[in-house]
């Protein structure tokens, strides 16, 4: 085994008057360079959050412009069958009143379809 020699110590430069001045141009530029990274995180931000608006604009374009040719179908399919019941009642108002009633119903059953909430699944991981 080779004898262990005692530590030698490394040479440090002698420090002039001048290393002291240095310090603030190092911390300025360490503000600048996270000042810098901190605009580029918001940035990338901006961008991620800007597309993620977009498609929800999107989507909701199209979810209205499919409800609104929904609602014209809907409006259609109700005056076919006012017309359909004037002509086998021969009378407009029975028609109007039967067509009002059953539309009335399935509003009412759709609402309250609507508004039930779903049922909590359990998660129970026993086995049981």
């Amino acid at each position: 085994m080779e004898a262990i020699e005692p530590r030698t110590e490394i040479p440090r430069q002698q420090q002039g008057h001048n290393s002291d001045g240095q310090w603030p141009n190092l911390v300025a530029r360490a503000l600048n360079d996270l000042s810098r990274i901190v605009h580029a995180e918001f940035r990338l931000a901006e961008l991620g959050i800007k597309q993620l608006v977009e498609q929800e604009i999107d989507r909701v374009l199209k979810v209205a412009i499919a409800l609104s040719f929904l609602l014209c179908a809907a409006i259609c399919a109700i005056a076919a069958a006012i017309i359909g019941l004037h002509a086998l009642l021969g009378l407009w108002w029975p028609a109007f009143a039967i067509v009002a009633g059953i539309s009335g119903l399935a509003g009412t059953a759709f609402f309250r379809w609507a508004e039930r909430r779903p049922a909590l699944v359990s998660t129970n991981s026993s086995g049981c």
